[in-house]
């Protein structure tokens, strides 16, 4: 159990985080995965519902973009 305290301060101080803001961040990119999936699903059930524009492949790809180089910012602070 101490072993996996350390490691987890350890995560939060290399990524220059605290609990609560690793919670939000890591939360509203699962979350966004996880509505993106369950929107593909429902494509690939229904091909006639249309993907909005925000949640097709591109729109996935630049925020993923996005928050990788918040990722990398806040590591070099």
């Amino acid at each position: 159990m101490k072993l996996l305290f350390e490691n987890w301060r350890k995560h939060l101080k290399e990524n220059n985080e605290t609990y609560l803001s690793h919670l939000f961040f890591a939360g509203k990119i699962g979350l966004t995965l996880m509505l993106g999936s369950v929107i593909f699903i429902l494509h690939a059930i229904f091909p006639i519902c249309a993907i909005p524009k925000k949640w097709k492949l591109e729109g996935t790809i630049k925020k993923l973009q996005k928050w990788n180089e918040y990722t990398i910012r806040r590591k070099n602070k």
